[in-house]
């Protein structure tokens, strides 16, 4: 299983932290071993944060009963990023789990949760969002199924794929904003 956030990953966003760094009136703020890594940037025109220890809560959604986080090494499988500016501000929640059941008792329990923020789009292979529009990209090289409902300023996707007996699962929560706020 690939990490959501890979090493090189929270190595590239933490030395783009350091370029903007290069602005007066910055500070940046690393705390954290192994795979729990904190990265606090703030300067005159916004600020970056990256968590690598996130609340399962923060997604919006219940994990599945039974399910177990997914962990590899160090890697935690779950990320928290926030970037806000005074023009836009974005922030992910995700997290990765597995489960023994099948994915079609996943898909039963997400569709139902799911409902609570708006209709459910279902996707077999890759999503797009684009313009408020969720867009399915079917790919035969694709086997997750993906759950996705919100609005463009804030979206909760499920992703299942069968995994052995079993299936891994990722919640993500996804909020956007065109203005300066708290995210």
């Amino acid at each position: 299983m690939k990490p959501f956030l890979s090493r090189h990953a929270f190595l590239g966003m933490t030395l783009a932290g350091a370029l903007l760094a290069g602005l007066s009136g910055c500070t940046i703020q690393k705390k954290g071993e192994g795979g729990n890594k904190k990265v606090d940037i703030e300067t005159p025109v916004g600020s970056l944060h990256v968590n690598t220890q996130v609340d399962p809560k923060d997604t919006g959604l219940a994990v599945y009963p039974g399910a177990t986080r997914a962990e590899e090494g160090d890697s935690k499988h779950a990320a928290s990023l926030s970037m806000d500016s005074a023009l836009f501000g974005v922030k992910v929640v995700a997290i990765k789990y597995h489960s023994d059941d099948p994915p079609d008792k996943l898909l039963d329990f997400y569709r139902k949760q799911l409902k609570v923020y708006g209709e459910v789009t279902e996707c077999r292979g890759s999503i797009d969002l684009e313009h408020g529009k969720v867009r399915c990209n079917p790919s035969s090289l694709r086997e997750e199924i993906n759950l996705v409902t919100g609005t463009d300023e804030r979206r909760h996707i499920v992703s299942i794929k069968s995994e052995g007996k079993g299936s891994n699962f990722a919640l993500v929560y996804m909020q956007t904003r065109g203005e300066k706020g708290t995210l």
